[in-house]
C-alpha cells in the first residue's frame, strides 16, 4: 500500500507519537539537570547523541508533514496561518505568564522588586512571546545554585525555528501561487531539494568531526516530513518495510558514524510507519487529548524546579516526578487553553477572510469611483480639445 492510502481522516497514531516523543525529551532533559555526563544515557554510549534528539527529530517530522498537509489539503493560506497561531501562541503565553510571574519570583534570589524590574525579565518575556529572533534561557537570580545554571526554559530554543518553518513554508507557498496548476508539482521538487541540501551541509559536517548546527537537523526533519507528505502517492508503506527499517537502524547501531547516516535516511518513514502502521486499541489515546505540547513547553521549569527544591534526587525520581507534574499541567493547559483556542480557528480565519474581503471591495469601489470621476465631464462644459494641454 502506498502513504496516501493511509493517510487519509484521523484514525492514526499522531497524538500517541508526539506525546512519547515529548516525553523522551522529557526523559533526557533528566540526564542533563542533575549534571549528569551524557554518556550516563545508554541511547547516547551506544549511538552518540541522545534519546530526546531523536524525540525532537520526531516532533519536527510529524510537524513537516501534518503542517505540509494543511496547506495543501485546505488550500487556504488564512485558515493555515491561524491553525498555526493557534496552536503555537495561547499556550505559550499562558505558560510565560505562570512561569515568569509566577514560578520565577518565589525561586528568585533577587527581592522581587529587583526582579520585576529588571530588563532581563522583560527581554525574556518579550523575546519568547513572540519567538521571533530566537528566545532568552535565563531570568535573573533564578537557577543560579543548580547543575544546569541559569538555564530556566531551555526547550523553547526549537520553537523560532519550528515558527520559521511554517512561514518558509507559506511564502513557498505564495511564492508559487503564480502557477497554481503546477504549485505541487514545484512543492515536490522545492522541498525535496532543500532537505538534500541541508542534510548534505549537516553530513558533511558530522562525518569530518565538525560541530554542526542542531537546528540543521531538526529544519531538515521537517522538510522530510513535508517531502513525504507531497510524495505520497509514490511512498510504500506496510508492515515488512516497518520491520525492515528497524533490522537496519539495529545493524547501524554497530558503527555511530553508520548508524547517523542510517538514522537520517530512516527516521521520517520510521514515523510514519509508527503513526499509520499500528492499528486497534492503541488508536483509542486520539480521545485523551494533544498533550505533546504542553510536556514539552512546561517540563524543563518543573524539572530545573524539583532539582533547586530537591538537590540530592536521583534519576529515576526525576522521571518520574517531572513526567507526573509535567503531564497533569499538560492535560490543563489542553482542556482550558490549547483545545479552545484550537476550537475557534475558523472563526478567526472566517473573520479575517471578511475583513480582507471588504478591504479589497473597499478598494476596488474607490477605484471604480476615481475612475467614474475622471471620466465626468459636467454638464454645459465642453470637452477639452485635444489639442490642449494642461
Amino acid at each position: 500500500m502506498r502513504l496516501s492510502e493511509y493517510a487519509v481522516g484521523r484514525d492514526n497514531n499522531f497524538t500517541l507519537l508526539r506525546f512519547a516523543a515529548a516525553m523522551t525529551v522529557l526523559f533526557a532533559h533528566s540526564v542533563a539537570v542533575l549534571g549528569l555526563p551524557p554518556d550516563s544515557e545508554f541511547f547516547y554510549e551506544r549511538v552518540g547523541f541522545s534519546l530526546g534528539e531523536m524525540g525532537l527529530d520526531m516532533l519536527f517530522v510529524t510537524s513537516g508533514f501534518l503542517v505540509t498537509a494543511s496547506l495543501v489539503v485546505r488550500q487556504d493560506l488564512i485558515a493555515y496561518l491561524w491553525a498555526r497561531i493557534l496552536r503555537v501562541y495561547p499556550g505559550m503565553w499562558v505558560m510565560l505568564v505562570l512561569t515568569v510571574f509566577v514560578l520565577a519570583p518565589a525561586l528568585t534570589s533577587l527581592p522581587r522588586g529587583a526582579y520585576y524590574t529588571s530588563p532581563l525579565t522583560w527581554e525574556y518575556f518579550r523575546k519568547c512571546a513572540t519567538l521571533i529572533g530566537g528566545v532568552r534561557y535565563s531570568l535573573p537570580g533564578v537557577f543560579d545554585n543548580v547543575p544546569l545554571k541559569g538555564e530556566f526554559n531551555g526547550s523553547l530554543w526549537t520553537m523560532p525555528v519550528e515558527v520559521r518553518m511554517y512561514l518558509y513554508l507559506a511564502a513557498i507557498y505564495v511564492a508559487l501561487a503564480v502557477v497554481p496548476a503546477l504549485r505541487l508539482k514545484a512543492m515536490r521538487i522545492v522541498l525535496p531539494l532543500s532537505a538534500a541540501v541541508l542534510i548534505a551541509i549537516v553530513l558533511s559536517q558530522r562525518l569530518t568531526g565538525g560541530a554542526y548546527n542542531g537546528a540543521n537537523i531538526r529544519v531538515f526533519m521537517f522538510l522530510y516530513g513535508s517531502s513525504l507528505f507531497v510524495w505520497r502517492e509514490k511512498i510504500p508503506l506496510g508492515p515488512w518495510l516497518l520491520v525492515g527499517i528497524l533490522a537496519a537502524l539495529v545493524l547501524a547501531s554497530f558503527d555511530k558514524t553508520i548508524f547517523f547516516v542510517v538514522y537520517a535516511a530512516c527516521l521520517a518513514p520510521l514515523v510514519l510507519h509508527l503513526v499509520y502502521v499500528p492499528g486497534g486499541r492503541i488508536r483509542a489515546f486520539n480521545d485523551w487529548g494533544d498533550y505533546s505540547y504542553g510536556v514539552y513547553i512546561y517540563a524543563f521549569p518543573v524539572q530545573q524546579t524539583l532539582a533547586f527544591l530537591f538537590p540530592a534526587m536521583t534519576l529515576a525520581a526525576m522521571m518520574a516526578s517531572s513526567a507526573f507534574v509535567s503531564v497533569a499541567i499538560a492535560i490543563v493547559s489542553w482542556k482550558l487553553i490549547e483545545e479552545r483556542a484550537l476550537a475557534r480557528k475558523s472563526d478567526f480565519a472566517e473573520a479575517t477572510s471578511r475583513v480582507l474581503n471588504l478591504g479589497l471591495a473597499k478598494i476596488g469601489w474607490a477605484r471604480r469611483l476615481k475612475q467614474t470621476y475622471a471620466s465626468y465631464v459636467p454638464p454645459h462644459e465642453p470637452s477639452p480639445s485635444p489639442e490642449i494641454k494642461s
